[in-house]
């Protein structure tokens, strides 16, 4: 293991057995929960080392030579980019620039938008949204933007208000250089949003590789309503549900219901529905919780009819599939989802899942590593490192599954799956006062942790066995 990743390790280990979250342990040392994001996948500067040091009492500038290094080691998370076929690019969020209060939320939805169309393209390398939203409202270098997500190009923006128009400007920006490719500013009336969005985005990729856009064909994601007030809804419920607590949950349902009586006929919004509801019952938040898988299958199935080419849409129908254990036709949804996106993170980490589960196991460690890749600074709430280790224990790789279930467990609260595998993997590699530790935590979280019922709830999925072994070793009672 390399410096930065050994470093790393000890500081993920250090919020595991502590039972730090990543939110309280940057408020803890006062740092950004970015800066603390970044530090849990190896990119650090020598300052953020010494808060920490000083913070947690770890000693970690021994650990390295040089642990401030400017760019991250070939072999690295953030990867530089000419480890990458394909050129690479970041949009970072764009900054609202209007008067009105809680409008932001525009701003993110163009945003949004723009990654979700630039994300279709095969040839391009997107970095998840999730990732480049870790720098909303900072102001920000985009060469250490860059450097930190291994891309060579950066997009960034702003979007004013006035009345009843809107300005967008959008810049793109060799990061190597720091040269300016591409700017341009439109000034349009609201009703004309979607087509500033489709523009900037045509612009982008004719700037990056004038020769791929024309092979491509570029053409834009499909709009599946111009309803205005509609759209709105969803994007606030994307938000919310990248923040996944409950509380964020329920509301982002409740915005997406309304979103529905707007514009009935708006897969995207029966998607997001559907994958709200899928997280809460993965989450145990709904009173019958067979009854919301039960009612994620149907938005899902829902969204499908309405719009196939929607990829939340495909993902969250392939993983209800799955979790029926209807493998192989989970795993067409599940592999059209990518076909229609293929930079999209999370629809990456549950095809993974699904891959997991159906016995592909090398096949499933490949893609949720490559999801990892994807969305360096943001692992919504832990699941990319939770399920990447996951696929890891199911190939009885259990030391190198520990550091990833160890950041998942620090990564999300309200979700008690992840120290069930953490507890697994601990049995397997005899660490049983850490395994006991992670029980107790556990069980603060739910109804305590028993063999019999994770043995019926796994079964018929392909890790279930190895699951179970582990969990018997760690000394979990039947």
């Amino acid at each position: 293991m390399d410096d930065r990743r050994r470093i790393a390790d000890i500081v993920r280990t250090y919020l595991a057995r502590e039972r730090i979250s990543r939110d309280e342990f940057a408020h803890r040392a006062r740092l950004g929960r970015s800066t603390v994001d970044k530090l849990l996948v190896g990119l650090f500067s020598d300052r953020t080392l010494a808060v920490v040091e000083a913070t947690t009492g770890l000693v970690l500038h021994d650990q390295a030579a040089s642990p401030a290094l400017p760019d991250a080691p070939p072999g690295t998370i953030a990867a530089t980019e000419a480890e990458d076929a394909a050129p690479s690019i970041a949009v970072l969020p764009f900054t609202f620039m209007g008067e009105a209060a809680g409008q932001d939320w525009l701003a993110d939805g163009i945003t949004e938008d723009i990654i979700t169309d630039l994300a279709r393209l095969r040839w391009l390398f997107v970095i998840a949204r999730n990732s480049t939203f870790t720098y909303k409202g900072r102001a920000v270098d985009v060469r250490e933007v860059a450097r930190d997500l291994g891309v060579r190009y950066v997009l960034e923006g702003s979007v004013r208000l006035a009345g009843g128009h809107i300005r967008v400007t959008g810049q793109l920006v060799d990061a190597g250089s720091g040269r300016h490719i591409w700017a341009e500013r439109y000034d349009r009336e609201m009703a004309g949003i979607f087509a500033v969005q489709d523009e900037i985005t045509r612009n982008v990729v004719a700037a990056i590789e004038p020769h791929l856009y024309a092979e491509e064909g570029f053409r834009a994601a499909a709009r599946p309503t111009e309803n205005l007030s509609a759209w709105g809804l969803a994007v606030r419920a994307m938000g919310l549900i990248t923040k996944v607590g409950r509380r964020h949950n329920e509301e982002a349902r409740r915005l997406l219901d309304a979103a529905i009586v707007l514009e009935p006929g708006y897969a995207r919004a029966h998607a997001l529905l559907a994958w709200s509801a899928w997280w809460a019952a993965l989450c145990y938040w709904w009173p019958d919780n067979d009854e919301g898988y039960r009612i994620a299958a149907r938005q899902a199935a829902e969204a499908v009819a309405l719009d196939p080419t929607e990829p939340w849409a495909r993902m969250t129908h392939g993983i209800c599939l799955s979790t029926v254990r209807q493998h192989e036709a989970g795993l067409v949804e599940l592999r059209a989802a990518l076909d229609l996106n293929p930079n999209f993170a999370l629809g990456r980490t549950m095809y993974g899942w699904g891959l997991l589960r159906a016995a592909r196991i090398d096949d499933a460690i490949a893609q949720t590593g490559l999801a990892l890749r994807l969305s360096p600074t943001d692992s919504f709430a832990g699941i990319y490192t939770a399920i990447h280790g996951l696929a890891l224990l199911g190939a009885r790789r259990f030391e190198d599954a520990l550091p990833h279930l160890r950041a998942s467990v620090a990564g999300f609260a309200e979700y008690f799956g992840p120290y069930n595998t953490l507890i697994s993997c601990c049995g397997h590699l005899g660490l049983i006062e850490e395994a006991q530790d992670c029980i107790v935590a556990r069980n603060r979280m739910g109804p305590p942790i028993r063999v019999g019922v994770l043995r019926r709830n796994l079964a018929g999925f392909a890790h279930a066995d190895v699951f179970i072994e582990g969990l018997v070793k760690a000394g979990v009672p039947e």
